[in-house]
């Protein structure tokens, strides 16, 4: 709706509503001139009748003066009495239209939504050049009143065409740039759906499921590179992501296949090399520890394949030698003097530690417990990885967060506190760590 059709309705309800005041003061003045024309015709009627009873004798002559006299006065009475009732209209309906006009404006201006009607105007107007900042990968610039803004427009672009997969992958890209893995998902699966031959919407939501770091998001990654790659085998950027989802879900085979595809590409010496070539040894290692942990006669992997999510039933023997048991941190919890007042009382106390050198939001080990008396001490070690293969002894630097959760869940609710800090992982140690929570989410 544009300003013009807003105003020009507007008025026409103002009118309306001055119309319906006027109304009654009109039609009792209609009234009031019928109810003197009919009063004339009446009195008129009495003075024939008056000749008539004259000549007839009913009645003599000063009799009929006297009635004569009567109805005048009674005339000049019902004039005046008129004139006086019909005079005061005009100023009773002024000054109600006035009265309804300022009630009305004070009323409206109460309850209008004037200021969220001309943000979503602003904010359609800047989606062109926010959608651009979006798509060129410079979401990081862009301040929370341009994120507000921008998923406004995108929504209410939508509403009014809610088969639009373009509409649906920009806000599945916003939602990923502020940290909504799921509503980001959820957005980019729709456009999906209604894009199916659109390989870039897969890309993305492929890289939207590696952010989340959950097995199941993973495992569904890799099934989409798959996909891809058996139409473009080679597209070398599809096999990395293959080769880097296929290391997070313990994948040996398809790992070295894909990275063997795309390492003499890589620079040398850089991160992701060196990571995968670190995590390639990993799996080799547990590969061949499972294979004689199950009685393999040779000890060696030899072409075996370690399929996602099979170290996840590794013998706890396995996890527990020496070296990765004492990898890890205490960690000592405190609290703000503002989250000592703020911060809930009740709930749980989620400390965990993700990879700070990668994009990857899986923690890496994770201790939750009931909140209780703060300070808090806790151990956060390889014991406390979510997967096998996925451990504190796996990374390098890391950052360590305390949040005290409402419900228990690892993603950001309303009302949660937390707190964080760097530290570097140092194989067979346990440093003592100090993190303050002091951030209201």
């Amino acid at each position: 709706m544009s300003w013009s059709e807003f105003y020009l309705i507007v008025s026409g309800l103002i009118t309306l509503v001055l119309l319906i005041i006027a109304f009654p003061f009109l039609r009792n003045k209609n009234h009031a001139k019928r109810d003197s024309l009919s009063n004339t015709q009446i009195i008129r009627q009495r003075l024939l009748e008056l000749e008539r009873e004259v000549k007839e004798g009913l009645i003599s002559e000063i009799d009929k003066r006297q009635a004569v006299d009567e109805l005048k006065i009674a005339l000049v009475d019902e004039s005046a009495f008129t004139a006086k009732k019909t005079g005061t209209a005009p100023l009773v309906l002024i000054v109600g239209g006035l009265i309804a006009l300022i009630c009305g404006a004070v009323v409206y201006s109460q309850v209008n939504q004037m200021s969220q009607v001309k943000r979503s105007t602003d904010a359609i107007a800047a989606l062109p050049q926010l959608s651009q900042q979006l798509a060129n990968g410079n979401a990081n610039s862009l301040t929370q009143q341009d994120i507000a803004d921008l998923a406004l427009a995108i929504r209410q672009r939508l509403r009014d065409d809610p088969s639009d997969d373009t509409g649906w992958m920009y806000l599945g890209r916003l939602m990923l740039s502020i940290g909504q893995e799921v509503q980001a998902i959820e957005a980019i699966d729709r456009a999906t759906v209604l894009a199916p031959a659109n390989s870039g919407h897969k890309i993305t939501l492929a890289q939207a499921l590696m952010t989340t770091g959950d097995v199941n998001n993973l495992q569904r990654a890799q099934a989409i590179l798959n996909g891809l790659l058996a139409n473009t085998p080679d597209n070398d950027n599809l096999a990395l992501m293959m080769a880097v989802v296929s290391a997070q879900v313990g994948d040996l085979a398809q790992t070295k296949r894909y990275y063997a595809q795309v390492k003499d590409k890589l620079p040398n010496g850089s991160d992701m090399q060196q990571r995968l070539t670190v995590r390639i040894a990993e799996l080799e290692a547990r590969a061949s520890d499972m294979a004689q942990l199950t009685g393999s006669t040779d000890g060696s992997t030899d072409g075996n394949m370690l399929a996602p999510g099979e170290s996840s039933n590794m013998p706890d023997t396995a996890l527990s030698e020496p070296s990765k048991v004492k990898t890890g941190f205490t960690i000592n919890v405190e609290l703000s003097e503002e989250a000592k007042v703020k911060a809930p009382k009740e709930g749980f106390l989620i400390v965990f530690a993700q990879d700070a050198l990668s994009e990857n939001r899986m923690p890496a080990a994770v201790v939750k417990m009931p909140i209780g008396a703060m300070p808090a001490v806790v151990t956060l070690s390889n014991k406390n990885a979510m997967m096998p293969q996925y451990t504190l002894g796996s990374l390098s630097d890391i950052t360590i967060t305390a949040r005290l959760s409402i419900d228990g869940d690892v993603s950001i609710s309303s009302g949660e506190w937390q707190g964080s800090t760097s530290a570097q992982v140092k194989q067979g140690q346990m440093p003592e760590l100090t993190v303050i929570i002091n951030k209201e989410l």
